[in-house]
């Protein structure tokens, strides 16, 4: 009796299941796609970081150079 009721269901449980699992990849699809968006931006980000961290570093000598020559001018009047 139970195998009558299995065979005229298995077609609307198959479709289900299929369901579920399609719906399933596609959420973690988006959730890797999300995943890869925010780590592009973090990649950026730290681009970013780098450039300004060098240039920064670039205009912390060229202050000390210039306060250098600064002293020096004042102490040669």
């Amino acid at each position: 009796m139970i195998d009558k009721y299995l065979m005229a269901y298995a077609p609307y449980i198959a479709g289900i299941l299929s369901a579920m699992v399609a719906y399933l990849g596609l959420r973690e699809s988006r959730r890797k796609t999300k995943h890869d968006e925010a780590m592009d931006l973090l990649d950026r980000v730290n681009k970013d970081n780098d450039r300004l961290r060098e240039e920064n570093e670039e205009l912390k000598k060229k202050n000390l150079q210039l306060a250098r020559k600064l002293e020096e001018l004042r102490h040669a009047k």
